[in-house]
């Protein structure tokens, strides 16, 4: 029998296809803009997020997500029949076919609700699975005035946070930090800090690989109780979330500009490196070879092209690619700004 699989070598660079599962609230027009492709005949206002390389799958909302390679193979198939040569050996070893990341590109159509995502420790004892969810925003399009909010400012009581989640209205967003962003800004997000994003922002989103999410926003945007509480008790999936305050000092180092790395560098905080790792490559003086590592990889401006063992392969502003670590070294050439989302160190 032939063995059809989708291993590293086969799928060398990449290109992806659109992932954009239906979701609750709106927003899509900004990803198909940036990828260069026409808004669709029928198009209902609800794909507000790409899902790059997943391997993961809605919670709720019809259960779709898992990205698809050409030829029909889906990624955790691929990942398992390969993955020495999709991760390399350390990773490989210590923990096989799993990425440990879920890259999105996500449009904030309208604002976001108030939400929070439990942490690996929460989501081993009460969702059986070892991911939490820390994820991290990196700015790629805002309106001007775009504003997205983490974390209480002021330390809440269990009673405190319950009755604001009880009573559904704007206090709850009131509550948290607002931090005004633009083009450029990266925020971390850990796990357990309640957030929103603002309406008018295209991000690249980089996160531990599921789809938990604690709503505690959740009238407004018409999601049942199950879905918004993780098919949990309330008290207990509110026991996910951190109660505050996270001042000023601790916003600030929950932020880094992006876009003033020139050559190669990163574009999280380093606090991010224990969940993933985002490196910027631009080559502004000349051309940047990066080492070996299963990327992402985001093309945010510019055209340019990727060398590597595998051959040149042309690239412009909105392509998604992924690249195994079997590619080997990449030289990044031209005038064109990327994004490698990788994994954590192994």
């Amino acid at each position: 029998m032939t063995d059809t699989s989708t291993t590293a070598a086969t799928a060398a660079t990449a290109a992806l296809a659109l992932n954009t599962p239906r979701r609750f609230y709106r927003g899509g027009e900004r990803i198909l803009a940036f990828r260069g492709l026409e808004v669709p005949d029928g198009f209902d206002g609800h794909r507000p997020e790409d899902w790059v390389g997943s391997t993961a799958r809605l919670f709720a909302e019809g259960g779709g997500g898992v990205t698809t390679l050409e030829g029909g193979t889906e990624l955790p198939e691929a990942f398992d029949a390969d993955p020495l040569g999709w991760f390399g050996e350390g990773h490989a070893a210590r923990f096989g076919g799993d990425p440990n990341l879920l890259t999105k590109l996500l449009d904030s159509g309208e604002r976001l609700p108030v939400h929070s995502h439990p942490s690996r420790e929460f989501a081993t004892a009460h969702l059986d699975c070892d991911h939490g969810k820390t994820e991290a925003w990196i700015v790629l399009v805002a309106e001007p005035g775009a504003t997205v909010w983490v974390g209480f400012r002021d330390e809440l009581s269990p009673d405190e946070l319950a009755g604001l989640v009880d009573a559904q209205d704007e206090r709850l967003l009131a509550a948290l930090n607002p931090i005004e962003v633009t083009a450029g800004d990266a925020v971390l997000v850990p796990a357990g800090q309640p957030h929103a994003i603002g309406e008018g922002v295209l991000i690249l989103e980089l996160q531990e690989p599921t789809d938990f999410s604690v709503m505690l926003e959740h009238q407004r945007f018409g999601l049942d109780l199950e879905h918004a509480f993780l098919g949990l008790d309330r008290p207990l999936a509110l026991r996910s979330v951190d109660h505050g305050p996270v001042d000023s000092a601790r916003i600030a180092s929950l932020r880094r500009r992006w876009s003033d790395v020139e050559g190669s560098g990163p574009a999280l905080p380093d606090e991010a490196s224990a969940y993933f790792r985002a490196e910027v490559v631009r080559p502004v003086t000349g051309d940047v070879t990066v080492d070996a590592a299963y990327a992402a990889v985001v093309v945010v401006s510019g055209a340019g092209t990727l060398t590597s063992g595998h051959g040149t392969r042309e690239v412009r502003a909105g392509d998604v690619l992924l690249v195994p670590h079997a590619a080997g070294d990449v030289t990044v050439s031209g005038d064109v700004t990327l994004i490698r989302c990788m994994p954590p160190q192994a």
